[in-house]
Formats: structure tokens, C-alpha cells, sequence
């Protein structure tokens, strides 16, 4: 990764120039790990976009639109009550590391003006981000460190912050830049990101070459490639992407950008994306498999119960033949032998030697009435379990593709049926974040990508006269197509690729779709989902192509 130190210096001085005097409106919490402050400057709104995951931690201006689930965190929440309406007063980096200090005055609980500064730590897996009170005392912090974690450093709430501690030089620091290249005559790319702080192994490579190539002194050099005017640059070297506020790359694949937030912004865009998605869907996806997984064994359990119980029978002939045989069958025989002319064979029978015989057979006709009372039960739980598995079935197909807002649709819909939590129980209700697609011919299609989204598009926003589209077979989105009239071949196209594409179908070729008129789709009672029966269907084979949906016009809510 090339954010380093220096990479995070010249970061924060474009952050400071642009957001300094700025007022935190809101901020968001998109994910787990990422959070969005939106800041008013003056004359413009922008939002800054932090992201403390351990795989694509940064820190950048966005000018993205983003999803913004309503389910914040408790430290979310936090940094609403000390910094939102704050004004930013500061942005910078600390001793050259990868720390940045953002310096905010605030207000504290009874309306004294204050001063919280917001540490967030760039360090990979180490990442975090601190809300600090008077650049000294802890107020709470993303992740926690106690002091049995390290006797370094603790961050835990009212200690007082100290940023880790090396014993490298920093950058700024020219005295001790000389002294070091004075006492390392022959030093290594390692040494150089083992001696400075915030030096990458990228910036010290770039450095040793130069160094090769120019007879001027190290410290020279060194203070050169440290102090390069910024030009934000992404190049592309056997198919990997790299980037650095300055062009060291010596390769033609690159590109170059106004400002480093330009530059994160496009390194990180799909990354970023995929990462987000990745936390919330994660224990979406261990839950559904949770659920699935109990109510296929459920299934098989009652199955095997359900033949026991058909098989019941046996336990009557077993009463009857003890009351047939009772004189011959005495109370501390522990079986019999008798023959049944019901089962044309000879039926051993297991008895308890502290009963009489009267008793056993009581015992028997027991278990019969208990087994045959037990099979309209067995069936109406067996059913049960199927609609379970048919329905995360679908919830696992819908959340292979769902956006940010459709992942907390669907997380809404499993709280409201008690499988998962309900985190906000007041929370305002919204229309769903349903998609809308423009063919060239301007004819509106409308894809509902979970079930909260396909119950609203056909039973509520559709006209009966509109015409409806899902896959044969297989479990996938609705697709609505708002045109009465006959549909052209390109519109029945278009809609049949939409309604395969977001499908579980969606990687197999000449998939049915079935289309009809929506006063013919009735949704199926007391099931949940978005389960549907339809007549007058047509169908039509489509191969699901990416490249067709993106070649309609997605319409901006």
C-alpha cells in the first residue's frame, strides 16, 4: 500500500486547505468500519469519507452518492454528540507517522465551548480512530487497547493518549536526515523504511535508485524525493495498480489527478465498494446459512418421524395380540412370540416384566394413539420447514447483489419476523430502494432486488395492465415493465435479461423467464417473502448479459 507517512502529509495539507473553518453536518455510518462526516465549507458541501478497515483503511474528500443504512453504532453515535456541528479547525499528520489529527471546537454536554481532536491511526490492522477531549484525555476509540493487550500504549476510555512510540527520524527532521546518512554510509532500501518514519518500501526503493544513478550527498536525494512537488499519480504494472502523491513509477499505464482525494477515490471506488458490502453481508450470509442448515435437518428429522408414524400400526397388533394371548403371557416376561394374521408373520413382542399383561397393552395402544394423533402435526411442521428453506433460499440469492440500502431492507424484513435483532424500533418509514432502468425507446423497467422491494413494485406501484417478469424455476428479483401495450422485441428483451441477470440464474445461458400482465401475479398468503402465483404467462429464454443492463439508463432516485 503507498499511503504512507509522506503520502499522508501532503494529504492532510490538501484536507486542511479545503475543509479548514468547515462545519460537520452529519455524519454517517456506511458500514462496520466506514464513516462519512459531511462538512459545509464555504460556498460548498463536502464529505469526508474515513474508512478504518483493515484492508482498505484511508482517508479522503468524495464526491460519490452513498447508501446510508439507519443503523449507526454506539460509537457512532458518540461521535454525533462531540463533534457533529463541530467546526474543523485543523488537519495534520503527527511526527511525519501515519496519524492524522483533526482538531474540532465543539461544545460539551452543558453548551461550553470545547476542543476534541480525532485521531485516526492508518496502520493496517491496527487501524483506528480516537475521539480525544483537550488533546489529552480518551473519550472512547474504535477499537480498545487494555493495558494486558500493551504495556505501550492504552486506549481505553479516560486514559490519556500517547501515539505509539519509535525511535525513527522524521522526514522534517533535516539535522537528523544528515546524521543519519553520515553514520549509514551503505545503507539498503530497508534500512531507509526501517530508519524514517512513514517511509514506504515504494518512496524507499524510488530513493536507493536515485541514489545510484546521482553523485550528490544521500541526505541531498533524500530530502528531494520527500519534498517532490505533488502530482497525484495511479499507474499500472503487470496488471496491479499502485499510486503516490507523485509520479516515481517508469511505466506509460498511468494516469494522473487534480488531487490526491481524486486519486484515492478512483484506486479505492471497487474495493471500497466490495469491502463495505463484504461486512454487512457477512453475518447476513452466516445467519441465512444458519437457518437453512436447522430447518434442512428439521426436514429430515420429521421425515423420519413421519414414517414412524405411519408405521404405527405396529404397536395396535402388538396390544392386540397381548390381549389375544394374555393367559399364556405372565407378569416378569420380558417378550413374546405370537403369530398375526394381520401381517401374515410371526411378531415378536417386547414386554415390561414389572406389568401385567393388561398393562403392556395399554403401553402399546399408547404409543399407537400418540404416533397416529402426531402425523397432522409432523406434516403441518414439515411444510413449515420447507417455506423456511424455500424462503433464505431467496434471501440468500437477493443478497448476492444487493446494494447498501437493499442489504438494510432485507436486514429490516428478518428483524420484523424475529430472526435477527431490531436495532432501531422507531425508525421512520421510507419508500423502498427499489431500481428503474430506461431503455431507448424511454420505457420504464423496474427491478425489485429483495422482498420488500418486489412486494411494493407488483402489488402497489404496479398498473394491472403492466406487464411482470420473474425467472422459471429459479429465485430472482421481479421486474416490472410500465408499458400496457404489447412489448417490442428489444423492451421484452431488455426486461427478460433484467429479470435473469438479477437471479440465481444469473450465470447459466438460455434461462426461462416468464412474463405476464401483474392483474394475473397473486401473492401467496401467510408466507413470507415475496412469494407470487401466476397464470397467462408467456416465456421467453434469454442468457443473462452484464453488459445489456449497463447499457440501460439507470434512472437517479
Amino acid at each position: 500500500m503507498s499511503m504512507d507517512g509522506r503520502f499522508l502529509f501532503y494529504l492532510c495539507q490538501e484536507l486542511d486547505e479545503l475543509l479548514a473553518n468547515g462545519r460537520i453536518q452529519k455524519i454517517y455510518q456506511l458500514s462496520r468500519t466506514d464513516f462519512l462526516f459531511v462538512v459545509r465549507t464555504p460556498g460548498k458541501t463536502r464529505q469526508l469519507y474515513m474508512s478504518l478497515s483493515t484492508s482498505v483503511t484511508r482517508i479522503h474528500l468524495s464526491e460519490l452518492s452513498y447508501d446510508k443504512p439507519d443503523n449507526p453504532s454506539g460509537f457512532c453515535m458518540l461521535l454525533r454528540k462531540y463533534v457533529e456541528g463541530g467546526l474543523i479547525e485543523r488537519i495534520e499528520t503527527v511526527s511525519g507517522d501515519r496519524i492524522i489529527r483533526i482538531s474540532i471546537l465543539s461544545h460539551d454536554e452543558i453548551g461550553d465551548e470545547s476542543r476534541y481532536y480525532l485521531f485516526m491511526e492508518i496502520m493496517g490492522r491496527y487501524a483506528n480512530l480516537i475521539v480525544v477531549e483537550n488533546d489529552s484525555r480518551i473519550i472512547d476509540a474504535f477499537v480498545h487497547i487494555s493495558p494486558f493487550e500493551d504495556k505501550t500504549r492504552t486506549i481505553e476510555k479516560g486514559a490519556a493518549y500517547l501515539p505509539p512510540v519509535d525511535q525513527k527520524i522524521d522526514p522534517e527532521d533535516q539535522v537528523a536526515v544528515v546524521s543519519f546518512f553520515q553514520a549509514n554510509q551503505d545503507f539498503t532500501a530497508r534500512d531507509i523504511v526501517d530508519g524514517f518514519r512513514g517511509i514506504s518500501p515504494l518512496l524507499a526503493n524510488h530513493f536507493l535508485s536515485l541514489s545510484k544513478e546521482t553523485k550528490a550527498e544521500p541526505a541531498e536525494v533524500f530530502q528531494q524525493v520527500v519534498h517532490e512537488p505533488v502530482n497525484p499519480t495511479l499507474a499500472t504494472i503487470k496488471a496491479k495498480k499502485y499510486f503516490y502523491f507523485y509520479d516515481l513509477f517508469a511505466t506509460e499505464d498511468k494516469s494522473h489527478f487534480p488531487t490526491l482525494s481524486e486519486l484515492l477515490e478512483e484506486y479505492f471506488h471497487d474495493a471500497g465498494r466490495m469491502e463495505r458490502n463484504r461486512q454487512i453481508t457477512r453475518n447476513l450470509v452466516q445467519m441465512v446459512r444458519r437457518e437453512l442448515e436447522k430447518s434442512r435437518n428439521k426436514l429430515e428429522k420429521l421425515s423420519a418421524d413421519l414414517s414412524s408414524a405411519i408405521q404405527s400400526d405396529i404397536y395396535r397388533i402388538k396390544g392386540d395380540l397381548i390381549i389375544q394371548f394374555q393367559s399364556d403371557i405372565f407378569k416378569g416376561q420380558s417378550n413374546y412370540k405370537a403369530f398375526s394374521y394381520e401381517l401374515n408373520q410371526e411378531v415378536e413382542i417386547a414386554l415390561d416384566p414389572l406389568l401385567t399383561p393388561i398393562r403392556n397393552a395399554a403401553q402399546y395402544y399408547r404409543k399407537y394413539k400418540k404416533y397416529r394423533s402426531s402425523i397432522p402435526y409432523i406434516k403441518e411442521q414439515m411444510e413449515l420447514s420447507k417455506i423456511n428453506i424455500e424462503y433464505f433460499s431467496l434471501i440468500s440469492v437477493q443478497i448476492e447483489t444487493a446494494s447498501q440500502t437493499d442489504l438494510d431492507e432485507i436486514q429490516q424484513e428478518l428483524a420484523s419476523l424475529g430472526y435477527i435483532r431490531r436495532r432501531s424500533p422507531f425508525k421512520k418509514k421510507r419508500l423502498p430502494n427499489f431500481d428503474t432502468y430506461l431503455t431507448p425507446e424511454m420505457v420504464e423497467i423496474i427491478v425489485g432486488k429483495n422482498n420488500t422491494q418486489n412486494e411494493y413494485i407488483t402489488h402497489h406501484l404496479a398498473k394491472p395492465g403492466d406487464w411482470w417478469f420473474h425467472t422459471q424455476g429459479h429465485h430472482g428479483s421481479h421486474v416490472i415493465c410500465r408499458a400496457e401495450k404489447e412489448l417490442d422485441e428489444p423492451t421484452l428483451r431488455s426486461a427478460a435479461n433484467l429479470a435473469a441477470f438479477f437471479s440465481e440464474a444469473r450465470h447459466s445461458s438460455s434461462v426461462p423467464v416468464d412474463y405476464t400482465k401483474v392483474k394475473f401475479v397473486k401473492k401467496v398468503s401467510g408466507q413470507p417473502g415475496s412469494f407470487v402465483t401466476y397464470t397467462n404467462q408467456k416465456t421467453i429464454y434469454i442468457d443473462p448479459d452484464i453488459s445489456l443492463v449497463e447499457a440501460l439508463h439507470r434512472k437517479r432516485k
